[in-house]
């Protein structure tokens, strides 16, 4: 039950009422009659508008269902956020609507028992639980028994306002508010501050043996300088490949890069002794073999005719991770054909790589014991062209490629239609 108690008449409700009282002498006793009631309701009505409610019950005008815990009020206020905005809109306190969705999950929420007496500014309540928010103001609890209710606290620009939600009726109510004291600062102990660690490689990728550089001047020191960095070299175990110390004056150095997948971290120590690293203080550093095994096998037939399976051996050497040479030996067996003769090979051949394709061009001795005076048997020293491509592996492990070969010795390039010799074969790299 809410009781309302008149504390003030407005002073617009005197004049109004005033002026239709005095009315001009002559007038009848009905006239005054209706000026006395219109008086009066506008009296009351002023009473009314202007009153303190005393509040004898709870769940007369609830907001929600009875609340069991703390989980339920949470909860009851997150699902009805809208009309929790409305109340604080009515309450002419929009800016506590954002704090109080905010730190309802976080702050201390205790269950009190609020004796008769007990005042509250404002209330959210719902006519009979039914309609629109509205709001009652200058509540005071009336009843003798006291009534159970959760109470905490929202913070909001050094405001502390402490509200209180009745179990039985989910009521929204503000108790009070009090300016949040902030504690004077103690005292601080000078704590040294850690260094920030930076660092560039360059380059990431290198022959084996080649050096990098290792530029960490990018890391600084808020409170001191960097008096030291310490260079390691890690490989994909862990283990420490290499390591070295630079004095923090230079923060650049020079490392070998060593093969396959490694990892150059930087770790850097202030003038106080204190060590860090970071994320930007690791790269993953990859080194390359410019020397590596190579193996042909593959098929040469010559339109005299002849025909010959081969195989060479031997190694390459890479300038670039595009350019690099090869030297095999190896041999040519004839098993087929009224000319040619089984023969040693000797060539040379510099290649070009592209994406998973490549390019051959050199030169190469084809070695025989054949009868020199026919030139389908004689020793020959050839130019050799070759086109190919890599169809298994990656490109600095274990690969194979497939590849498209002639060869004619040079004295018989007008005749490179009988005595060439055309190819295919696989290359192995090891």
């Amino acid at each position: 039950m809410i009781v309302a108690k008149p504390f003030g008449i407005p002073i617009e409700t005197f004049l109004l009422a005033g002026i239709i009282h005095s009315n001009k002498e002559g007038r009848d006793l009905k006239t005054k009659i209706i000026s006395f009631v219109v008086m009066a309701f506008l009296v009351v009505s002023g009473g009314i508008a202007n009153s303190a409610t005393t509040l004898m019950e709870i769940g007369r005008s609830p907001f929600c269902v009875p609340l069991e815990n703390s989980d339920q009020l949470i909860a009851m206020v997150k699902s009805r956020a809208g009309e929790v905005e409305k109340g604080f809109e009515l309450a002419g306190r929009s800016e506590l609507y954002q704090p109080f969705m905010t730190q309802i999950e976080t702050t201390q929420i205790q269950r009190n028992e609020y004796p008769k007496g007990t005042r509250f500014e404002w209330m959210f309540f719902k006519k009979k639980g039914k309609g629109q928010v509205r709001i009652a103001r200058d509540v005071t609890w009336g009843n003798e028994d006291t009534f159970p209710g959760y109470q905490f606290d929202i913070e909001h620009e050094g405001t502390r306002s402490t509200f209180v939600v009745p179990l039985g009726c989910g009521n929204i109510a503000l108790l009070g508010e009090s300016r949040v004291e902030e504690p004077a600062p103690a005292p601080v102990a000078r704590i040294n501050q850690a260094p920030t660690c930076g660092m560039a490689v360059s380059p990431t990728k290198a022959f084996c043996g080649d050096t990098i550089t290792v530029d960490a001047r990018n890391s600084s020191d808020p409170d001191g300088t960097i008096a030291n960095m310490k260079i390691a070299v890690v490989d994909k175990t862990g283990k420490v490949v290499s390591e070295k110390s630079v004095a923090g004056d230079a923060l650049v150095s020079e490392v070998a890069m060593p093969c396959g997948t490694n990892t150059v971290q930087v770790t850097v120590t202030d003038n106080e002794g204190v060590d860090a690293t970071s994320a930007q203080c690791t790269a993953e550093v990859t080194g390359i073999k410019r020397v590596r095994l190579v193996g042909d096998v593959g098929y040469y037939h010559q339109f005299d005719p002849g025909h010959y399976v081969f195989g060479r051996i031997g190694g390459e050497y890479r300038f670039t991770e595009e350019w690099s040479v090869l030297g095999l030996v190896g041999g040519a067996i004839h098993y087929d054909g009224l000319d040619g003769d089984d023969a040693f090979l000797v060539d040379v051949l510099g290649e070009y790589k592209f994406s998973r394709y490549f390019v051959n061009l050199g030169v190469g001795g084809w070695i025989t014991d054949g009868d020199n005076d026919l030139d389908a048997e004689d020793d020959d020293f050839d130019m050799i062209a070759a086109v190919g491509a890599r169809v298994f592996g990656e490109p600095e492990g274990f690969n194979a490629s497939v590849f498209l070969e002639v060869r004619s010795a040079f004295d018989e390039m007008d005749q490179i239609d009988e005595f060439g010799r055309f190819g295919a074969g696989v290359r192995f790299r090891f």
